[in-house]
């Protein structure tokens, strides 16, 4: 027969165990609690750090957008008035364009009209130098001595003249006026006349001035007072000296005095003005009297 044993356990010990292990296990389950809590922690940290800096970086792109916005509605604005503006530029173009054309058009018509204008001008100044003969012929030898050689060299000359233009072209009559109308342009022509009583008579431009002189220095000192109260001369002035039935040593005394005055007015501009004269011989009074008539009109 079996003898029971009976077994007999010490429990504080194994209680002492257990609450060991236990508070090993609570400690353990504490650390790894506080490590999850701290990576939690730090993943909300940086979940916050980022969603700021997107907050940061939408904002960003926001404002940049709301420019581009503003910067694109600008553009778009610049746009409209670059072409309205090049609409209105295209308007005036076409408006010029179309007066351009209408004045050169009227220009083309109006020279054709001066050109007309000019032709017959030419023509009939044409026919004016066709002088008969006997017309001609008293007012080439009143001029001078008729019989000395330089008055038939003269006379000859100016019937070539003469017989040139009437047989011109009108256009080439036209052309030959223009070319004296420019040489009047840049040069003055003084008239001077001597009167059957002996007075001088001097023509400058709108001014005229009446002197007597005997003698060639009287001659030179009256006319270059005279010069001395007219405006500064063009660069070129040309003396055109005529006489009436006047004494011999009145004209003698002119013709001698004109190269001397010429020279005392040249000196006196210093250069600045040539002077130059011509003796265009005898002119009747009455037909100076008659070309004056105009001017004293006036």
């Amino acid at each position: 027969m079996i003898s029971r044993r009976r077994l007999t356990f010490q429990l504080t010990p194994l209680l002492d165990l257990l609450l060991i292990v236990i508070f090993a296990q609570f400690m353990d389950t504490q650390e790894t609690t506080a490590r999850i809590e701290q990576r939690a922690e730090t993943k909300v940290t940086q979940a916050e750090q980022q969603v700021a800096q997107l907050e940061k970086r939408s904002a960003a792109e926001q404002e940049r957008l709301l420019q581009l916005t503003t910067e694109n509605a600008k553009a778009l604005q610049s746009i409209e008035k670059s072409r309205e503006a090049y609409e209105t530029s295209q308007k005036s173009f076409r408006m010029l364009q179309q007066q351009s054309e209408k004045t050169q058009m009227e220009q083309s018509e109006q020279i054709e009209r001066l050109r007309d204008q000019r032709d017959r001008v030419g023509e009939l100044v044409q026919q004016l130098f066709q002088l008969p003969e006997d017309t001609l012929d008293p007012l080439l030898k009143s001029k001078g001595t008729p019989d000395s050689p330089e008055t038939r060299e003269q006379r000859e000359r100016i019937r070539k003249q003469l017989k040139e233009l009437a047989e011109a072209r009108g256009e080439d009559v036209v052309r030959h006026f223009l070319t004296y109308d420019e040489l009047t342009k840049r040069s003055d022509i003084w008239d001077l006349y001597l009167t059957e009583n002996g007075v001088f008579q001097l023509q400058i431009g709108d001014k005229s001035a009446d002197f007597r002189a005997a003698t060639k220095e009287e001659f030179v000192d009256r006319f270059y007072a005279v010069y001395k109260t007219t405006p500064q001369p063009k660069s070129l002035v040309i003396i055109l000296f005529s006489y009436g039935d006047a004494k011999a040593s009145v004209r003698f005394a002119a013709t001698q005095g004109l190269p001397l005055v010429a020279e005392r007015m040249r000196a006196d501009s210093s250069g600045r003005t040539r002077f130059e004269y011509a003796v265009m011989g005898f002119v009747p009074q009455s037909t100076v009297s008659t070309k004056k008539q105009p001017a004293e009109s006036r």
